[in-house]
């Protein structure tokens, strides 16, 4: 029964790694996510923060529960063993040796505060190690990222996503007088005849058929050309195509650093939302104990230990 209570809780450990990295697998070919200003990249980057809270949280509780190494580390093999399924050899190497090199050091420094407490605190027994936990799986995971795009872009080059484009255009909306000279910069077209015009050569259609003109395509003039009314969307898509090869030429010298940029970005983003949501970690850490005290899973014994002082 002892063994099936320390083992508990490493189940959903593994099942919920394993769900992180199967989700983490389509944005390391992709960059996308970090270009995107969209609520959905921020929602997917908040999922992958919140799954590598829920993982570190996860592991300190087997890890205080279990106390063994004999549990840990076959339990740290299993977990490493999810990236080799789920990506290439090299990329899933980085990312196994990374996983398993920091549930190992986590529970170093579990271990020596579980030994040395005097009063079981959870907050300030297990926290830091969730928050060191949580630290170590979003360095694995950027640079892990840093050798994935890296690889692609080596691969594929690097072209700025229209996504971004687009933000930039949105941003910097041009007024309907403006789109409207550029149109006719880009499609010069002759000036309209005015409606006296029109009528004019109506009443005198011997005009007409002296240039081998037939009479009836006055009737036509009056309808505005289908092509002035997809000018607009022409004219957006010249001023997209424009932009994206002024971004392309001043980020081109630069191509090597792109990686380590997108690696760096990458990694910011990760960090700052997980360290925003490790502030709820506390509160759910008194829940958890508190269900497991009750439901008598776990339980506490009050010591008193002789305190020796000195005395003139």
């Amino acid at each position: 029964m002892i063994w099936i209570k320390k083992l508990s809780f490493a189940p959903l450990f593994l099942l919920i790694l394993a769900l992180l990295i199967f989700l983490l697998k389509p944005l390391f070919s992709s960059t996308d996510l970090i270009f995107s200003l969209s609520m959905s990249s921020l929602i997917q980057f908040i999922l992958i923060s919140t799954l590598i809270l829920i993982v570190s949280f996860l592991f300190s509780l087997f890890a205080t529960l279990s106390q063994d190494w004999r549990l840990l580390i076959p339990t740290g093999l299993v977990a490493s063993i999810f990236p080799l399924v789920f990506f290439n050899p090299g990329l899933g190497l980085v990312l196994s040796v990374g996983i398993f090199v920091s549930i190992l050091l986590t529970f170093l420094t579990l271990e020596g505060r579980l030994k040395s407490y005097l009063t079981f605190e959870p907050s300030s027994i297990l926290g830091p190690s969730i928050r060191h936990l949580s630290t170590f799986l979003v360095i694995i995971i950027s640079v892990t990222y840093f050798f994935s795009i890296n690889q692609s872009i080596q691969e594929n080059g690097f072209e700025i996503p229209d996504s971004l484009i687009e933000t930039a255009l949105k941003l910097t909306p041009q007024s309907q007088s403006e789109l409207a000279e550029l149109d006719r910069e880009v499609k010069p077209t002759p000036p309209p005849l005015t409606a006296e015009q029109i009528e004019l050569l109506k009443q005198n259609p011997q005009l007409l058929q002296q240039y081998g003109i037939d009479p009836n395509l006055l009737d036509s003039l009056n309808q505005q050309p289908s092509d002035e009314k997809e000018s607009p969307n022409t004219t957006q898509q010249l001023l997209k195509q424009t932009l994206k090869d002024q971004f392309q030429k001043m980020i081109d010298p630069y191509l090597g650093l792109i990686p380590l940029f997108l690696a760096g970005l990458f990694f910011l983003t990760l960090l700052s939302i997980t360290s925003f949501l490790n502030l709820l970690i506390y509160p759910l850490l008194w829940i958890i104990f508190y269900i497991l005290e009750k439901t008598r899973y776990i339980r506490f014994e009050i010591e008193q230990r002789p305190v020796k002082k000195m005395v003139i």
